[in-house]
């Protein structure tokens, strides 16, 4: 009886991940977003980040 080949297939890392976010050319444009967001809707907490992919602005509910 034949092994099986349990070998992990190689699945490329994908560049686009990002496509779907909004981009902010500025650090202060995605901070000023992104207080606004946090005025409007209660118990929001956002910050931002510079993304390696594609060198933007990025907004994310999770504290860096």
């Amino acid at each position: 009886m034949p092994r099986r080949n349990n070998t992990l297939k190689f699945t490329p890392f994908r560049a686009s991940n990002c496509d779907s976010k909004r981009k902010y050319n500025t650090e202060k444009e995605a901070k000023q977003t992104a207080e606004y967001q946090m005025l409007i809707t209660q118990n929001l907490i956002l910050s931002v980040y510079k993304c390696d992919l594609c060198q933007k602005w990025h907004l994310t509910s999770v504290k860096n």
